[in-house]
């Protein structure tokens, strides 16, 4: 079971592990746990990463292995990195930042501050 997705079965809003088992000595730890953002994702994402990562990054591998279309597995991508982002609550770096520190407006760590 992926814990990442459980659902609360009144409310529909997602379970927060709470306790921890150990099967070898029976010791138990209570309080509440953080799930890592992979954890989240339902199975296909998950399965679209690994698959991402076994192409080495290459989205024209990826499309191979998937059996669709370049724009597709693309598409996809795209999807997954809107989910991960979200979860990760990662806002995109702001354009005009970085068009300033490349025009040599603002310094990298003054960029880095920003972003």
């Amino acid at each position: 079971m992926n814990i990442g997705n459980v659902k609360c079965p009144v409310c529909n809003k997602s379970l927060v592990p709470v306790k921890l088992h150990c099967k070898s000595c029976e010791l138990f730890i209570e309080g509440s746990f953080e799930i890592d953002t992979m954890a989240k994702l339902d199975y296909e994402d998950q399965a679209l990463a690994i698959a991402f990562i076994r192409c080495f990054g290459s989205i024209k591998k990826l499309q191979d292995v998937l059996g669709v279309s370049y724009p597709t597995a693309r598409g996809r991508l795209e999807k997954l990195v809107e989910k991960l982002n979200s979860g990760m609550n990662v806002n995109p770096p702001q354009a005009s930042t970085i068009q300033r520190l490349e025009n040599g407006e603002i310094s990298v760590s003054e960029a880095l501050e920003v972003l």
